[in-house]
């Protein structure tokens, strides 16, 4: 599959103490009162697990880069409120060291020290400098404007950074501040998107500080929103754009050491087999093999969006990471109904929509270029050029073996992917939602080996996607002439390739469910939890949360979940940041 060819209302913030619902609220707690609470805060405050973390102070990040200006010391600042922990990540928690004793009050950590009003034991917070190009431009030298990173955990090999913590002096004419809207947005997306399997940073805990922050509307009035902080945990956050700022400087000696920074082995981003020769295919130098690592996982990751309708909104160089995570989770979405130019940003609606669900492949390679650019005193040129051969490679493959699971059947070149670009032209064509027409092939599929014959396959399809329809607030069946006998040829089609591969179709089903979910974070859910949480209601959060922990598995009660957005609710909700 040729990559070149194909891309194929506001909220007043209360400043205030957190009602009693929000202090009973978080996410991944246990129900506890007012006393449990305070005792726990008065605990916290000598020995909480997020200032018990240890720092590693062999890769400080912010004294091998203050000279040249990559990294500045600064402390992340109080925000005026009373801090309360509303949600917290179990399999982010143990990624830092932090303990998961059910019976361990203080695992969540200290609300004042995860929202940046307390220090943090040993930490060498920073923020960083990095350049970008922004929809195609260059946009010259950018930074953390919210975020602070504490450090290196000692052994976990992970970095903490605290977002919404205050200004840094990237901030430029912003506060530092994060409101509760996006932040909620953020932690739910990232531990979803670990969830789906898809390579991203994490969100150990998100914090409603209970302090109000300012922000413009459309229409330029200002208004008061809840503010809150994400506590962030990434292999690193060393960005596409962290090496094009001093490239763009003429700073060679800062790329290189920034290089050799990310690709010690001790370090512990990139494994030493992985910038060695990868099947059996040389480069001239480790250089090579570093940019070469960074386009493999660039393309898997992308791949992996691709495979679950998710689209990030913001491809910026800036918002691409060298480890190939998702990261910056702003104005993304799952896409519902099918549309290969849907685009959750509203700065990208105009146009030719370049960070569109379809061109989100070309989109990322793009970047890489700019990123390969960059690399151009380190890697040689023959090693660049190979790197985006490896980009195309691994992406093609990436999606190749993800579509084999998903459809059950080989999927093994360009024309074995005729049956899925088929199935989507069927999508297209009748806007079927992504996710719930996805989730249905396991069904079809060990329905049509079952009954061991493809003469009812077509009858079998229409009633697949009138099922889907259903569950879309629309007609039951396809009126649309065209429409239906796109439907008939795609479901003998399947049908045939199915019985010529067979198998068991138990196993079949189980399997494609295991690839196809079921619960993705829908904008309108995200939506209805915001609206919750800014009436101090953490309850919503907590069961999205929980049924997004298993989005393959079906879970009774969490029907809700799966279901997409009513005319009514896409109105309301629009394109979200």
């Amino acid at each position: 599959m040729s990559l070149r060819a194909r891309a194929s209302a506001p909220c007043r913030a209360r400043g205030r103490r957190a009602s009693s619902s929000a202090r009973r609220g978080r996410v991944g707690d246990g129900v506890g009162g007012h006393d449990a609470r305070a005792a726990r805060r008065a605990r916290a405050s000598s020995s909480s697990s997020s200032s018990s973390i240890a720092f590693d102070d062999a890769h400080a990040f912010v004294e091998a880069f203050a000279a040249s200006g990559l990294a500045v010391r600064c402390e992340p600042t109080a925000h005026g409120g009373e801090a309360v922990v509303v949600a917290t990540s179990r399999s982010a928690r143990a990624l830092v060291g932090v303990s998961d004793d059910d019976d361990d009050d203080d695992e969540y950590g200290d609300a004042d020290a995860l929202s940046g009003a307390a220090p943090w034991r040993g930490a060498k917070s920073y923020a960083c400098a990095y350049g970008g190009h922004q929809f195609g431009q260059w946009a010259g030298a950018l930074g953390d404007g919210r975020c602070v990173t504490l450090g290196r955990v000692r052994d976990a090999r992970v970095d903490v950074q605290l977002k919404g913590a205050g200004r840094t002096p990237f901030s430029r004419n912003g506060d530092g501040r994060a409101v509760l809207r996006s932040s909620v947005r953020e932690y739910v997306a990232s531990e979803a998107m670990f969830a789906l399997g898809v390579p991203t940073t994490r969100a150990l805990a998100l914090v409603a500080t209970n302090a109000g922050v300012v922000r413009s509307t459309a229409s330029n009035a200002s208004r008061l929103e809840p503010g809150a902080v994400v506590t962030r945990v990434a292999e690193t956050f060393v960005r596409f754009g962290s090496f094009q700022l001093p490239w763009s400087r003429r700073d060679f000696a800062t790329t290189r050491k920034l290089a050799d920074f990310v690709m010690d082995a001790s370090y512990g981003v990139f494994s030493a087999e992985e910038l060695a020769c990868t099947r059996g295919v040389g480069y001239d130098d480790a250089y090579g093999a570093f940019v070469a690592a960074v386009a493999r996982r660039t393309a898997i990751t992308v791949a992996r969006w691709q495979s679950i309708g998710f689209t990030h909104g913001v491809l910026n160089t800036d918002n691409m990471s060298v480890a190939g995570l998702t990261i910056d989770y702003g104005p993304f979405g799952f896409m519902e109904a099918y549309d290969v130019g849907y685009t959750p940003n509203q700065s990208d609606l105009f146009g030719d929509r370049m960070y569109s669900f379809a061109n989100q492949p070309s989109a990322v390679r793009w970047n890489l270029e700019r990123f390969l650019e960059s690399c151009d005193r380190l890697a040689t040129r023959k090693d660049r050029a190979r790197a985006l051969e490896i980009f195309d490679e691994a992406f093609s493959a990436e999606i190749y073996a993800t579509f084999t699971r998903k459809f059950g059947v080989w999927i093994r070149d360009d024309d074995e992917y005729e049956i899925v670009r088929s199935f989507h032209r069927v999508l297209q064509r009748g806007a079927f939602d992504f996710t719930l027409s996805h989730r249905s092939l396991g069904a079809f599929a060990s329905t049509v080996i079952a009954r061991g014959e493809s003469a009812t396959a077509p009858a079998l399809a229409l009633d697949m996607f009138a099922s889907v329809r259903r569950r879309q607030g629309r007609a039951d069946e396809p009126t649309d002439d065209a429409l239906r006998l796109q439907i008939a040829d795609f479901g003998a089609t399947y049908a045939e390739i199915l019985l010529r591969e067979r198998g068991d179709p138990e196993l079949i089903r189980a399997a494609q469910d295991s690839a196809n979910p079921l619960y993705v974070p829908r904008n309108h859910l995200l939506q209805r939890v915001i609206e919750a949480a800014e009436q101090d209601d953490f309850e919503p959060l907590r069961a999205l949360c929980s049924t997004l922990e298993h989005p393959y598995r079906e879970q009774p009660g969490a029907e809700r979940f799966a279901q997409p957005a009513s005319v009514e609710q896409h109105a309301r909700v629009g394109c979200l940041s």
